[in-house]
């Protein structure tokens, strides 16, 4: 097995791990030996398991936001009322679960700053494209144009990170709930009817 691939799957074997057991519980001898090699060559490939839980997260996030499965709509919608769909798609995401555990174990240990340094800079990544999204949407006139899309971005970051922390507590649909708070922003959203 190449470095590469090895690095590939003690990540993967530490996703699940922490996403199961959490940083704690996840130790480094299990998520090596689910990996198919030694803790010596997790630790060459990962100075520390807080290092190892970064990669993990920068992996899981820009993942998503590559393959437009984060919180931003595929394929380019420039309005918001492309966001209930989205939200829903994510809710229906059986792997969306394990994503927002590593970010609330993230989140758990962000008193470290090198950890809240990174969460910062993963939450702008995924917003960004929501922002740009809104953006567009202004300069196309489907989006009001008197918001600010940063407040607005917030928002819909506030939404989806409720709805996904409630799902992954308990998967018995009332985060649906969250879809029709969705539309009903996007409803608000939108340019004023024309007279």
């Amino acid at each position: 097995m190449t470095g590469a691939d090895r690095r590939v799957a003690i990540l993967a074997s530490a996703r699940a791990a922490f996403a199961e057991k959490g940083f704690q519980g996840a130790g480094t001898a299990a998520i090596s030996r689910a990996a198919g090699c030694s803790e010596a060559i997790l630790y060459r490939h990962f100075d520390s398991k807080r290092a190892l839980l970064l990669a993990v997260l920068e992996e899981e996030i820009t993942s998503r936001v590559r393959e437009g499965r984060a919180i931003a709509p595929s394929g380019g919608a420039e309005s918001a009322a492309a966001m209930p769909a989205a939200l829903e798609a994510r809710l229906a995401d059986p792997e969306m679960v394990v994503t927002i555990r590593l970010i609330l174990l993230a989140l758990s240990i962000s008193g470290d700053p090198e950890v809240s340094a990174a969460v910062g800079r993963l939450f702008e990544t995924v917003r960004a494209p929501v922002r740009r999204m809104l953006e567009a949407g202004q300069a196309a006139g489907r989006v009001r144009g008197d918001l600010d899309p940063e407040l607005l971005t917030w928002l819909w970051h506030g939404l989806f990170l409720v709805a996904l922390v409630r799902t992954s507590i308990a998967d018995d649909g009332v985060a649906l709930g969250a879809v029709d708070a969705a539309r009903l922003l996007a409803g608000l959203l939108g340019p004023p009817p024309a007279d």
